[in-house]
């Protein structure tokens, strides 16, 4: 399984209880994060940015440890808050990285955010799995994960759409702790670590609360309407 997170911390929080779960039946989970979240604390003089992205690859190495996935994460280390305005070139190579990864590991299923996350890294991240599947010369079951839908914006679909079908994985009370030991690993974006700046991204009580349900909400993705080169040609 290939797991695409456009920044550390998403996939703890869009489907770390089911990476879990995956993980402690056997099945290899590889992690790929696509930018290196420097952007969380734009203000901080205490974590520049060189700084910031080099505490929160540790903390993603701590978070995979909780969620007993084994195998060494793959850091792109893009531009957090710029991957829609990339070049055209560097989202083809950012996708065909993604693609040799997928190669590399035999990866069945590539498991990426869901395309309508109210985000722009998590859209244009979803773009490039989209096209580094295409790349691939075998099927892959395609799944996504939503981190912001419910929260900033209704992504909800209908299960007959012709977009994905929606699926859920209920987790149990000790996969649900699994994943609320992960998260907080990521101690930058759930603790006042950064403390000098004061409009700095935190995870507040409604945001952890909803991400730690006992309920993980997928999607099932279906071929799409459009050809992925457009989001490499649309820069």
């Amino acid at each position: 399984m290939l797991v695409v997170a456009p920044h550390p911390d998403d996939d703890v929080i869009g489907c770390g209880g089911s990476l879990h779960r995956a993980a402690t039946n056997g099945i290899a989970v590889h992690v790929v994060y696509v930018t290196d979240g420097s952007a969380s604390h734009p203000n901080s003089r205490r974590f520049p940015p060189a700084r910031l992205a080099a505490v929160r690859e540790a903390e993603a190495r701590a978070a995979l440890r909780e969620l007993s996935i084994s195998t060494q994460p793959v850091f792109l280390r893009l531009a957090d808050g710029a991957l829609a305005t990339l070049p055209a070139g560097v989202k083809r190579s950012c996708a065909d990285r993604i693609a040799g990864i997928a190669r590399a590991c035999g990866a069945r299923t590539i498991v990426g955010p869901w395309r309508r996350d109210p985000h722009p890294d998590h859209v244009a991240t979803a773009a490039l799995v989209e096209l580094a599947a295409a790349a691939l010369d075998f099927k892959t079951w395609r799944l996504a994960y939503s981190v912001w839908a419910d929260l900033r914006g209704d992504a909800t679909i209908a299960p007959s759409s012709r977009e994905a079908t929606a699926f859920d994985v209920f987790l149990t009370p000790q996969e649900v702790e699994v994943k609320r030991r992960a998260l907080a690993q990521h101690r930058t974006q759930t603790t006042g670590l950064v403390d000098d700046d004061p409009q700095g991204f935190r995870i507040d009580a409604n945001q952890l609360a909803w991400w730690l349900r006992p309920v993980e909400r997928f999607y099932h993705l279906l071929p799409s309407k459009e050809r992925p080169d457009d989001f490499v040609r649309s820069r």
